[in-house]
């Protein structure tokens, strides 16, 4: 019998760059990263804070590591504000799959995320993220929708924050829109995570940042 990890490459295989869809919230202004991860190493600028990432068959691939006792957690450093990420995604074996942003250094008096957008095999939700230093704190969901996520398929992921309004839609499923009062400031770049145990890895391809004008 071949192995679940077999058959997450096979998946793998069909992965295809999907149509861009369109923004909400303003226009599409000076493109920072395109990344097609069709080297063979994971691509300069990437950081693991916990988890794997590994490129193989031309997208990325990304995990919790168990002995991290942390979900996976990936930073892309690149500097915006205003801005617009699209991003094509795979569940694979992974449990649920984020994207989301944190503030600049300075911006704001709390530690943590901003807000982000949470997807797994049942739902979506975009949460505002509670600040880390405080212990009263607590995140908020904002948006959330019961859908289902095959996790064999390709689906695309636009997330748009302008001011402090923020879109995320997918493919085939209904836009979550979210509001937030800190959301508007500069960020330092973009994060993913991945949960799951270890080899249980979500794929990422044809990623593309822009800033929103």
């Amino acid at each position: 019998m071949k192995s679940a990890r077999t058959f997450l490459f096979l998946a793998l295989s069909s992965f295809a760059a999907g149509a861009d869809l369109t923004p909400q919230l303003g226009a599409l202004g000076d493109k920072l990263l395109e990344e097609t991860f069709s080297g063979a190493e994971v691509p300069k600028g990437w950081v693991a804070n916990t988890g794997t990432l590994r490129v193989a068959d031309g997208v990325l691939l990304a995990a919790e590591k168990g002995r991290d006792v942390h979900i996976g957690t990936f930073h892309y450093p690149l500097g915006f504000q205003d801005c617009c990420v699209q991003i094509e995604f795979k569940l694979g074996d992974a449990r649920d799959f984020y994207l989301g942003f944190e503030p600049a250094e300075g911006e704001l008096k709390k530690t943590g995320k901003l807000f982000s957008v949470r997807i797994c095999k049942t739902e979506w939700r975009i949460t505002g993220h509670k600040d880390d230093a405080n212990i009263y704190s607590q995140n908020k969901i904002l948006a959330i929708s019961d859908t289902s996520f095959d996790p064999t398929t390709t689906y695309t992921l636009l997330l748009e924050c302008k001011g402090d309004n923020v879109v995320a839609q997918i493919t085939g499923k209904q836009p979550l829109k979210a509001t937030g009062p800190d959301f508007h400031v500069k960020k330092p770049g973009f994060v993913i995570l991945v949960g799951g145990t270890d080899e249980q890895e979500a794929a990422v391809d044809n990623l593309k940042v822009w800033a929103l004008k």
